[in-house]
């Protein structure tokens, strides 16, 4: 009977000290299986890009996994709750009672330990991203070759002279080569000869990719690959975007649905500043290359082509 009443008498009173002394160093809360990512949600990125801002994939993060968490934490503390019986140094209802008047400050200290890296696996598990980067100019847009053609091409005051310029075109050079072509073209076109040798695209692309537009409101238009990683670590704020050599720009209207070939290889890497206007006249905006987007197609849905016709993986400098 001694040895009944000893044991009584050796309860003690549960503690968060105690409980704590019982946990893991570490906790991991959520699994990402290899298999999820961001790639059926463009939607949402476009969102972060448009926002330059990392909380909208945080909170969908948050609504996706936070069941998972609760789940999980609610597990730990069960077997907590066992721990303390098992070891009959506490009463059931005792430690019942502790854990539900506690119940706020023992799950915190779980979420303290917890080493989970879901949004990391999210995103290691996401496919680079097809993008566009599309001229936005004063002079509106290019339209077709039909249309262009019907009083000429004029270098001054127009989208086509922007696109030379953004091109790092000679206009003397793109003159003469739209001539040689029987093109009409009518007023100044000025020797540019510092840009000779430093042109983005050649000349006979340049004019393919014009005889080649089929339809209106076409944007001169660079494409490439984004990692999400990239993104995310600049929040979304973006200085400047570094087209690598051998990609392809050409001319591509997400309002109509058409273009050309965007078949104009790049020379070298071209450098392209996203807050900054180049003198007022065009400055130049990131598109991802959303085919479920309902409202503007994208180049994957007009041209039936694979995320390979993009290119090699464009590099962003945070702003």
């Amino acid at each position: 009977m001694e040895n009944t009443k000893d044991k009584h008498e050796e309860k003690k009173t549960l503690t968060m000290e105690y409980v704590t002394s019982m946990m893991d160093n570490s906790y991991t809360l959520v699994w990402v299986d290899y298999r999820e990512n961001f790639d059926d949600n463009h939607d949402l990125i476009l969102q972060c890009v448009e926002k330059r801002s990392c909380e909208d994939i945080w909170s969908k993060v948050s609504e996706w996994y936070d069941d998972t968490e609760y789940q999980a934490t609610d597990d730990i503390m069960n077997k907590l709750k066992r721990d303390c019986i098992s070891n009959n140094l506490f009463e059931k209802e005792d430690v019942e009672t502790f854990f539900e008047e506690h119940d706020d400050e023992i799950r915190d200290e779980i979420l303290e330990r917890d080493d989970s890296t879901t949004i990391n696996d999210l995103i290691n598990n996401t496919s680079d991203i097809p993008v566009r980067v599309e001229m936005l100019s004063n002079y509106d847009c290019i339209n077709s070759i039909g249309i262009e053609t019907r009083g000429g091409f004029s270098y001054m005051k127009s989208y086509f002279g922007d696109m030379i310029d953004a091109l790092h075109l000679n206009p003397a050079k793109v003159k003469k080569t739209l001539m040689d072509k029987g093109y009409n073209v009518y007023g100044k076109f000025p020797n540019k000869k510092c840009r000779n040798g430093k042109e983005q695209v050649s000349y006979e692309d340049f004019c393919q990719e014009l005889e080649e537009s089929c339809c209106g409101a076409n944007l001169l238009t660079y494409i490439g690959l984004v990692n999400l990683r990239d993104l995310y670590d600049a929040d979304f704020k973006i200085k400047e975007l570094i087209i690598p050599k051998g990609n392809t720009c050409g001319m591509f209207s997400s309002m109509y649905g058409g273009g050309s070939l965007i078949e104009m290889e790049l020379k070298s890497d071209v450098s392209i500043q996203l807050d900054k206007a180049h003198k007022k006249r065009y400055s130049f905006r990131l598109r991802l290359d959303y085919e479920r987007s309902r409202y503007e197609y994208s180049i994957k849905d007009v041209y039936g082509v694979y995320d390979t016709f993009f290119g090699k993986k464009i590099n962003i400098v945070a702003s």
